[in-house]
């Protein structure tokens, strides 16, 4: 479900896009510390931004780390870097630390339901090897254990009695997001609620829009099955989104966030959406479209 929550790379000034890298390979070191290398195999743009906005909004101090990739590792911000360039400054601070725990609690539970849902036994390997981190931060973070679990049961509820109301499922992914984001409890700990509640939303119903047509060919629960069959489904999903992202930018202009505020504008403002753009364009060409016109629409929506 995740990765929607990026970059819009071209409206990015240098120094921008470098800060962000930073952030990016920082929680993957944190990952790596905290849960080996596996843990950086569940490194996503969602946490990277959680955890770029809780430090920026706490005013925390950077603490530089060396970032070391290994060979063959996937690093979809790095493309274009001379081999030079393989070893450099990562940030890491103490909300990225909360963030690639809410992550590694996240795919735990991503593998739950591969397992139970698609009996893949590479996740249920991989839940077994996770088991003993996920009790220790259950432990440590009760709250957000308790949403993040209720979400799930709920979820499967939902899914399984085939709930048609749009904002059913998106809601629980919405309420589970809220407690993530609320990482204190503090003055703006209300706000961060509302902001993660809006941007769970989002990422429910982005990634229900992205998978809509798969879904109704192979009979998946997807809440925009109905709708999909209806005239001006594009145009209602997009409307309905614009409405959900608009209310999680609003909650994030009342924070007093100085620090890497542009690169977050960037985020929800634009790199948001380069997903549901690449979606939209890719719809809308006949299936006769050659490879070249598929590159070049992938290109626009970055």
């Amino acid at each position: 479900m995740f990765g929607y929550v990026t970059i819009n790379r071209g409206e990015l000034k240098v120094r921008e896009l470098e800060t962000y890298e930073s952030y990016y390979c920082g929680l993957c070191r944190v990952l790596k510390d905290r849960y080996g290398l596996a843990g950086c195999t569940m490194l996503n743009y969602d946490m990277t931004f959680l955890g770029m906005l809780l430090s920026s909004l706490y005013e925390e101090k950077e603490e530089p780390a060396k970032r070391v990739c290994r060979p063959g590792f996937k690093r979809p911000l790095l493309k274009k870097k001379s081999k030079k360039q393989l070893s450099q400054t990562a940030v890491v601070t103490e909300s990225l630390g909360y963030a690639a725990d809410m992550n590694y609690m996240l795919a735990y539970h991503n593998h739950m339901d591969n397992w139970l849902d698609e009996h893949s036994f590479v996740s249920l390997n991989m839940v077994h090897l996770m088991q003993k981190n996920y009790r220790k931060l259950a432990k440590k973070y009760p709250r957000q254990h308790k949403a993040i679990a209720s979400y799930i049961q709920k979820l499967h509820i939902c899914e399984a009695a085939n709930e048609k109301n749009i904002e059913a499922a998106a809601n629980l992914t919405g309420e589970a997001m809220a407690e993530i984001y609320a990482a204190k409890d503090d003055y703006w700990q209300d706000t961060l609620r509302q902001m993660g509640y809006y941007m769970g939303k989002f990422i429910y119903l982005m990634d229900a829009y992205d998978d809509v047509e798969k879904d109704s060919k192979d009979g998946s629960y997807n809440p925009f099955k109905e709708l999909y069959k209806q005239e001006g489904f594009e145009e209602k999903v997009r409307q309905y989104l614009e409405l959900i992202m608009s209310c999680c930018c609003r909650a994030f202009e009342v924070l007093p966030i100085i620090d890497n505020a542009e690169i977050m504008r960037n985020i929800l403002y634009a790199g948001v959406w380069a997903k549901y753009t690449r979606v939209t364009q890719e719809r809308k060409k006949p299936e006769t479209t050659g490879e070249g016109e598929n590159k070049a629409a992938e290109k626009a929506a970055e």
